[in-house]
């Protein structure tokens, strides 16, 4: 049994505080940048992907990490006919094929630029990159 070692009247009682709406800043204003965007990359380390050498692939990706971009290891992704497979979150964007060389292209391109490398995209889960290059700035704006 917990004692309280407190009265009904102390467990019933509130403060209210009226507080005055704050003057909402404008989105662009310097004063209230929008908040980066985190992500998070995905490197499946799965036998078939390890063939392919998925481990350097993840060291070479794991050189741009930062408080912004989580890279890590993950279990099988499913894709193991198109292995190195790499997955960028919260974008949904799937990269077959990948090579260590081409961490600085993914980074570069996708990660700071916001746009996907075309070559390297999964067709199984993109097949327009048109449509994926929509979808990407319907998410931006909604960030």
């Amino acid at each position: 049994m917990i004692d309280l070692a407190l009265s009904y009247p102390q467990l019933f009682s509130f403060k209210i505080v009226l507080r005055q709406p704050m003057e909402k800043l404008p989105p662009d204003s310097p004063a209230n940048p929008p908040p980066p965007q985190r992500r998070f990359i995905q490197v499946c380390q799965y036998r078939s992907c390890q063939r392919f050498d998925s481990d350097a692939v993840l060291t070479a990706l794991k050189q741009y990490a930062s408080p912004d971009l989580m890279v890590a290891a993950s279990a099988c992704l499913g894709q193991c006919g198109s292995g190195p497979t790499v997955r960028v979150v919260p974008d949904n964007v799937w990269y077959c094929r990948v090579r260590p060389n081409d961490a600085d292209e993914i980074c570069a391109q996708h990660i700071e630029q916001g746009k996907p490398v075309q070559r390297l995209l999964h067709p199984r889960f993109h097949p327009d990159y048109n449509r994926l290059m929509q979808r990407l700035a319907s998410l931006g704006e909604t960030v």
